[in-house]
């Protein structure tokens, strides 16, 4: 019921904002025409009124300064109809396009892009956590609870309470089970990224289809024996090239690249759960810290690979009096 009112709802605000790109006031959208508007207005006034030449000199100088001001200059870029036409069509769009509740949540998946990644230390703290609890279950030391709660990774921290503290759970299962969890955050990322990648699409579609809206309008304001409305053509050219720019940099500069991003947080996470499979199967065969530490520090990045590796290679040294 939630997905039919969601298609709904999508079809019903696409279609209202390229209504409200259509009727809604281009002096009510962009501040710079708004400020056109007033001084064309001003000028018609001075001009009804006969008045002095001056006066008409210093309300041109007074526009012809907001021009060349910064706000001047950047209020030429921000247009209201434009903005709500391409971030709300592609909004729209993706609410036709997926599932209500996913849709909803499209603004958090945005959000999990700026959280940082799996860090080198990431992986350390995992190696060395599997590394001395290998040691211990091959001397037969049992692992304590204190030990198992102070592991800073929340992955490894459950499943070393679930499958290692508990000897009937075969290696078989802890196999199955972890595969399981990978697939499924695979599944569940690839779903974010894709609705990501649709949204990057989307938006320079709805930009288009702004600038056919603001061409019309264009068309539209030249008409009559006065000719073309200058301020009519400026607002149909506003609204037809701003909506191409934002639909370019929003689908260039935000929703790819994070598209972009999850999908490299995504690969970290699913390579730190692979490196967290292998080293709980080598603690419940109890397998030698030696040989786990040989498999699993390939998982480490290059230079901090060649790091642990002189550490070891300096600690055997001292144990050997060299």
């Amino acid at each position: 019921m939630l997905d039919k009112i969601g298609t709904l709802l999508g079809m019903l605000v696409g279609a209202s904002l390229v209504i409200f790109g259509i009727i809604w006031p281009d002096h009510l959208s962009n501040y710079y025409m708004f400020k056109f508007r007033e001084f064309e207005m001003g000028l018609e006034a001075l001009k009804s009124a006969e008045a002095s030449i001056e006066d008409i000199r210093s309300l041109k100088a007074e526009f012809k300064n907001f021009q060349e001001s910064w706000l001047g200059s950047m209020s030429r870029f921000a247009d209201l109809k434009s903005f709500l036409i391409v971030a709300g069509g592609s909004y729209a769009a993706t609410l036709i396009a997926y599932r209500f509740g996913d849709a909803m949540r499209a603004i958090l998946f945005i959000a999990k892009a700026f959280l940082k990644g799996k860090a080198d230390k990431d992986f350390l703290d995992v190696y060395r956590t599997i590394v001395g609890f290998c040691e211990k279950r091959a001397n037969n030391e049992l692992i304590s609870d204190e030990e198992i709660s102070a592991v800073k990774n929340s992955d490894l921290q459950n499943w070393l309470q679930d499958f290692i503290a508990v000897d009937l759970v075969t290696e078989e299962m802890i196999e199955e089970i972890v595969r399981s969890e990978i697939e499924m955050y695979n599944y569940r990322s690839f779903e974010e990224i894709d609705m990501l990648e649709f949204m990057g699409r989307a938006a320079p579609a709805f930009g288009m289809i702004g600038t056919v809206v603001g061409l019309i309008l264009m068309l539209g304001s030249v008409a009559g024996e006065g000719g073309a409305d200058i301020a009519g053509l400026m607002g149909g050219m506003a609204v037809a090239l701003i909506t191409t720019l934002y639909g370019v940099l929003i689908s260039q500069l935000i929703f790819l690249p994070i598209a972009s991003k999850r999908f490299q947080l995504k690969e970290s996470q699913v390579l730190l759960l692979e490196m967290i499979r292998e080293g709980l199967l080598y603690l419940k065969r109890r397998e030698l810290p030696e040989t786990a530490a040989k498999d699993l520090i390939i998982y480490l990045p290059p230079k901090l690979r060649k790091k642990v590796m002189k550490e070891e290679q300096a600690n055997m040294g001292q144990g050997l009096g060299l």
